[in-house]
């Protein structure tokens, strides 16, 4: 009986021992592959994607029309209240008559509620024009971004494409000012995603235009933030 018993245990020890590094040998289950990440990297210049937008010039000209058609009517009521001050000049009364306290309180009035309109007027416009602004340059990161993973590029850089001008300090000031200072002209990618914008809408591309330096103010002048 203890005979069968030892001959049981060893016969496990050796399945075990002969089991065990078999395991401990067999190679791990592969992992799954990650997929390969976009290598590839371009450089776009912004400004002229957004003034060569197929909307854009459209919605700002719109939007400057309204401006001109408000400006009009501040410009009369501008002249109503000046024409009052005149005929209350032409009446010379005296400053310190009843009457013409009454009059030059209802003059001033009309100048605090002139400006209270036009405050609320500018910056309604600046809303619109923001609103203008921020729907473009969403609307053109779409684009870029569509193309971008299309392509396998990883990254685009924006940059500023313009002949600096060593005697206009601010143009000098904004060329230095880009934090690129050099690039492969094969990777601006500016002209496909114009293209692909106006593809979408089936218009016609926009003709290039050069963008100019900034204007020159004077020999301590800095360059407008971007």
């Amino acid at each position: 009986m203890k005979h069968n018993r030892w001959t049981i245990l060893i016969a496990a020890l050796i399945a075990v021992g002969y089991f065990v590094p078999q395991a401990m040998t067999q190679a791990p289950p592969a992992a799954a592959t990650a997929p390969a990440l976009p290598s590839l990297v371009a450089v776009v210049d912004v400004a002229p994607l957004i003034k060569r937008h197929p909307e854009f010039k459209t919605k700002q000209e719109a939007l400057q029309g309204e401006m001109l058609a408000r400006e009009a009517y501040f410009k009369d009521k501008q002249e109503k209240i000046a024409a009052k001050e005149r005929a209350l000049a032409a009446q010379n009364l005296k400053p310190t008559s009843p009457e013409y306290l009454k009059a030059m309180d209802e003059i001033q009035n009309d100048y605090t509620e002139f400006e209270r309109e036009a405050k609320i007027e500018q910056r309604r416009f600046a809303l619109k024009n923001s609103r203008i602004m921020y729907d473009t340059y969403k609307e053109i990161k779409l684009e870029i971004g569509k193309f971008a993973r299309a392509k396998g590029i990883a990254q685009v850089t924006d940059f500023r494409e313009f002949e600096a001008d060593p005697d206009n300090p601010p143009s000098v000031a904004e060329d230095m000012d880009q934090k690129l200072v050099w690039f492969d002209a094969r990777l601006d990618v500016t002209e496909f995603i114009l293209a692909q914008m106006c593809a979408t809408r089936g218009v016609e591309v926009p003709p290039k235009e050069t963008r100019p330096a900034p204007p020159l103010t004077g020999s301590g002048a800095t360059a407008t933030p971007r």
